[in-house]
């Protein structure tokens, strides 16, 4: 696959390699694994995982991704990539936090009753005009929070998430190549994401068995959190989790914004889940999907 050039549109995937040995033509000759073994050597496992993890970016943000196969499949958190799960935040708010918010709410809906029947009981006296303006601006600035809490970042979120449904999402690899306009397969029933990529030969993950896992295995997150991209970080596995049908791993690893849809990974470089969600208001509770659950959602795969 040669390099495509950079007007092209970007409804379509496009690939924009970066330049390794000036040979025209060289990723589709040799492949995308030969160019990325090229541009970013090796020394141990968890750094071979790296390169098989991919920068995703979106109009509203981004986040990580791995890419499974040979052929170029990715797999991410469908929050990463979907317009409509991307409104839900990739956290487990814990129930007093929860039981925090509801309060705040009830409180401003209270003021802006008292308020209300304050500006009700005014209404038609003489010399309140100007209470009655104040009273108005109370309550609209009131309204305003109460909006602002119950909302949050979802409507910003909404506009940006329908231009990136259009014209697609970016992924990028370890060595600068980009591929644009992408548009991902999802899943029903979890927070899971299949996309591939238009090239050959890629860099790959090998699965591992999440079921073998034992509290203590050391496990490494590999993403891009805050947007420092390819970071890795370390931790173990706390245990097994579970959220009605479905299962999670739980890990003190480290998983930051930017980290969803990252790779999970054992010392021998195997992935075992998919970096998901972390427990809001803590430190050190993440959460992850076991990477069975990508070829339950996704036979395709195999």
């Amino acid at each position: 696959m040669g390099a495509v050039p950079p007007q092209s549109s970007e409804a379509e995937p496009v690939v924009l390699p970066v330049a390794l040995t000036g040979a025209p033509g060289s990723v589709e000759a040799q492949g995308l694994a030969s160019q990325i073994a090229r541009a970013a050597p090796t020394r141990n496992a968890i750094e071979t995982a790296r390169n098989a993890t991919v920068f995703i970016e979106t109009n509203w943000g981004f986040g990580s991704g791995f890419i499974i196969d040979a052929a170029c499949h990715v797999v991410t958190s469908r929050h990463v990539v979907d317009s409509e799960a991307a409104h839900e935040a990739p956290t487990v708010a814990p129930t007093e936090l929860r039981t925090t918010m509801a309060a705040d709410e009830n409180q401003l809906r209270a003021r802006i009753d008292e308020k209300a029947q304050l500006r009700e009981s005014l209404v038609g006296q003489p010399g309140t005009n100007m209470q009655l303006l104040e009273l108005d601006e109370q309550i609209g600035a009131l309204e305003g929070q109460l909006s602002r809490l119950s909302a949050g970042p979802k409507h910003e979120v909404a506009r940006k998430s329908e231009e990136t449904g259009r014209s697609g999402f970016t992924a990028s690899l370890i060595d600068g190549t980009k591929f644009l306009g992408l548009h991902a397969q999802l899943s029903d029933r979890q927070d899971l994401a299949l996309f591939q990529l238009p090239a050959e030969h890629c860099p790959h993950l090998e699965a591992g068995d999440s079921s073998r896992l034992v509290q203590g295995d050391r496990l490494y997150t590999i993403g891009n959190p805050s947007g420092l991209m390819y970071s890795v970080t370390s931790g173990v596995f706390s245990g097994d989790r579970g959220s009605g049908d479905q299962r999670f791993l739980q890990t003190d690893a480290p998983i930051n914004q930017g980290n969803s849809g990252g790779p999970l990974v054992t010392e021998s470089g195997r992935v075992i889940g998919i970096n998901t969600k972390v427990l809001s208001g803590t430190q050190g509770i993440g959460f992850a999907i076991p990477i069975e659950a990508v070829y339950e959602e996704f036979a395709g795969l195999r």
